[in-house]
C-alpha cells in the first residue's frame, strides 16, 4: 500500500451459503452485508487507515483467542515434564521406558485422528470444533491428576492425544482466513508463541503449584498442578464459545450478541482477502478425497515435513526431560522447574523476531535455514560440554538448543502453508504438517531411555544427526523452489511471445 489516503476497490460476489454447522444442524449465521443493497457484486473502497483498524481487531480479537488456546493446549501436554520431579513415576508405578511408552501414545493418538479431525472442522466449523476440543482436553487433563498404574497411565495419555488432534491445524486454518499471505509469517510466530509461553511459565506455575501438595496433601504437588492447568483450559474453551468468530464470511461471535467490527469494516474484512486471493471469495471450502489425494501426491510438501520431524523430535526429547536433566546438573526439584522456564522466553523472543523478520523481507526458506543452522550450533557445543563438570554452563548450552529450536517450526509452517494452491490443499497440508510434528514427538519420546541415563551419550547423537538432517533437508526444499521459479518465469516467458494476449499464463510463483 502506498500511504494511508489511497483506496482500495475490489469487486466481490460473496455466497449466500452458510459458513458452518453446528452440530445439531446448520446455523443460521449473519451474512456479511451486501457492499450495495440488493448487488452482491459490487465495488467497494478503502483507505489504508480503515484496514489497519479492521486487522488491528483481529490481532485483539481472534488471535489472541486461538493463542491461549494453543497456550493451555501445551500446558496440558507438558506439564507431565514438571510432575516427574516430584515423584510422578513411584507415585503412579510405572518405569521410565513405560513412561516414555504412554508419551508414544499421546503423539499416536494425533497422528492418526489428526485428518479425520480436519474433516470434522470442515464439517461442524471451525469455531464450534475446536472450542469442543479445548473443553475437552481441559477435562481429560484436570481427570489425569487421578491416574493409578501402567494402565490408567497409558489411557489418559491416548485421551489426551485423542482429544488435542486437530486443535493446531484448525487454529492455522482459522488465521490463514483472516491474514492476507503478507501477514502470515508474524501471526503464526505469535499463534506458536503460545507454545512458547507454556514453556516459560510451566516451570514457574510448577514452582508456585507443587507446595501445595505440603499445605493441602490431600492430593500430591504434581495433582494439584494438573487440576489447576485443566481448569484454566475448560476457562479458554468458554472464551472461544463466547468470543471467537467464524470467518470473515461469519464475523459474529456465536453465542454473544456483539459486533466486534461495524457494517462497513464486515465488508473490509472480506474484501481484503478476496483482493489478497481470489479463492477467497467462497465462504466455506469443504473437502474432498480429491483434494486429500491431490495434497498428498503433491512431492513438494514432503520436504516441509521431513524438516518437522527432524526439529520435533530433538525438541520433543529435550522439551519432556528437561526439568529432569536440569535437576541432574545438580540443582533441587523446584529450582530445576523454575530454571527449565528461561528456555521458553528465550524461545518468544526468537519466534516473535524470526517471524517479523521474515514478513519484513517475505522470505521464508533463508530463515529456517538460519534457525536450523543455530541449533545445530548449539548442540555440537552442549555434546562436546556432556561431561562438564560446570553446572551453569551445560545448562546455558541446553537452554539455548531449546530456545532457538522454538521459531523455525512456525516459519516452516508457514512456508508450506503459502505454498499451497487452495485453501483446501492447505487444510490438507496443514493437518499432514501437525501429523508431522507429532510424528517428531513420537520419535523424541523414544530418544532418552533409562539404560542411557543420565549423560544420554547415545540420545543426544541422535538428536545431532536428526537436525543435521533436517537443516540439510532445509537447503534443498529451498534450492528447488528457486529452480522451480525459474522453469516457471521461463515458461510464462514462452507463452506471452506465442500466445499474446492470452490471460492463461502461469502466474503462480513459489515462496522462497
Amino acid at each position: 500500500m502506498a500511504n494511508a489516503a489511497q483506496s482500495h476497490h475490489t469487486p466481490l460476489d460473496v455466497p449466500a451459503s452458510p459458513d458452518e454447522k453446528s452440530s445439531v444442524g446448520y446455523d443460521s449465521p449473519p451474512r456479511v452485508p451486501s457492499l450495495t443493497d440488493g448487488d452482491t457484486a459490487s465495488e467497494i473502497t478503502w483507505t489504508d487507515k480503515e484496514e489497519r483498524a479492521v486487522v488491528r481487531k483481529i490481532d485483539f480479537v481472534v488471535l489472541p483467542l486461538l493463542f491461549f488456546g494453543f497456550y493451555v493446549f501445551q500446558l496440558e501436554r507438558g506439564n507431565i515434564s514438571n510432575a516427574l520431579t516430584d515423584g510422578f513415576l513411584k507415585w503412579v508405578g510405572i518405569t521410565q521406558d513405560q513412561f516414555n511408552t504412554g508419551q508414544s501414545l499421546l503423539y499416536l493418538g494425533i497422528i492418526l485422528l489428526e485428518i479425520p479431525s480436519n474433516y470434522m472442522l470442515q464439517l461442524v466449523g471451525p469455531r464450534i470444533w475446536i472450542s469442543f476440543q479445548v473443553l475437552a482436553f481441559g477435562l481429560v487433563g484436570t481427570l489425569q491428576a487421578f491416574q493409578k498404574g501402567y494402565g490408567g497411565y497409558l489411557a489418559t495419555r491416548i485421551m489426551l492425544g485423542v482429544t488435542e488432534c486437530g486443535y493446531i491445524p484448525g487454529a492455522l486454518f482459522i488465521i490463514s482466513t483472516f491474514y492476507k499471505r503478507s501477514e502470515l509469517a508474524t501471526r503464526n510466530s505469535i499463534f506458536f508463541i503460545g507454545n512458547g509461553l507454556a514453556t516459560a511459565t510451566s516451570g514457574l506455575l510448577a514452582y508456585g503449584i507443587l507446595p501445595m501438595g505440603t499445605r493441602f496433601p490431600s492430593h500430591r504437588g504434581w495433582q494439584w498442578l494438573m487440576i489447576v492447568e485443566g481448569c484454566m483450559a475448560m476457562f479458554v474453551a468458554l472464551m472461544l464459545l463466547l468470543l471467537l468468530p467464524a470467518s470473515p464470511h461469519c464475523p459474529k461471535p456465536l453465542f454473544l450478541p456483539i459486533r466486534i467490527w461495524t457494517p462497513q469494516q464486515e465488508k473490509i474484512l472480506v474484501a481484503r482477502m478476496v483482493k489478497d486471493d481470489e479463492k477467497n471469495k467462497r465462504s466455506n471450502h469443504r473437502l474432498t478425497v480429491k483434494d486429500i489425494t491431490g495434497t498428498l501426491s503433491n512431492w513438494r510438501v514432503w520436504p516441509h515435513i521431513l524438516i518437522a520431524i527432524c526439529l520435533i523430535s530433538q525438541t520433543g526429547a529435550l522439551g519432556t526431560y528437561g526439568p529432569s536433566l536440569i535437576k541432574g546438573f545438580n540443582f533441587d526439584t523446584l529450582t530445576a522447574n523454575a530454571l527449565s522456564s528461561v528456555s521458553g522466553w528465550i524461545g518468544l523472543v526468537t519466534t516473535a523476531s524470526f517471524g517479523f523478520i521474515s514478513d519484513r523481507t517475505r522470505i521464508r526458506g533463508p530463515v529456517v535455514i538460519t534457525g536450523l543452522a543455530l541449533v545445530w550450533a548449539f548442540w555440537v557445543a552442549f555434546q562436546q560440554k556432556s561431561l562438564s563438570t560446570d553446572r551453569w554452563l551445560k545448562y546455558g548450552l541446553q537452554i539455548m538448543v531449546q530456545g532457538f529450536s522454538i521459531p523455525s517450526h512456525p516459519i516452516n509452517a508457514t512456508w508450506l502453508s503459502l505454498n499451497c494452491r487452495s485453501p483446501q490443499e492447505r487444510s490438507v497440508a496443514m493437518a499432514l504438517f501437525i501429523m508431522s510434528a507429532n510424528s517428531g514427538a513420537l520419535v523424541g519420546s523414544q530418544l532418552l531411555r533409562g539404560d542411557d541415563a543420565p549423560l544420554y551419550k547415545r540420545g543426544f547423537k541422535v538428536c545431532l544427526c536428526l537436525v543435521s538432517l533436517g537443516l540439510l533437508v532445509s537447503i534443498l526444499q529451498h534450492v528447488q523452489y528457486r529452480l522451480s521459479n525459474r522453469r516457471i518465469e521461463r515458461r510464462k516467458e514462452g507463452q506471452e511471445e506465442s500466445l499474446e494476449g492470452d490471460q492463461n499464463v502461469i502466474e503462480w510463483r513459489y515462496t522462497i
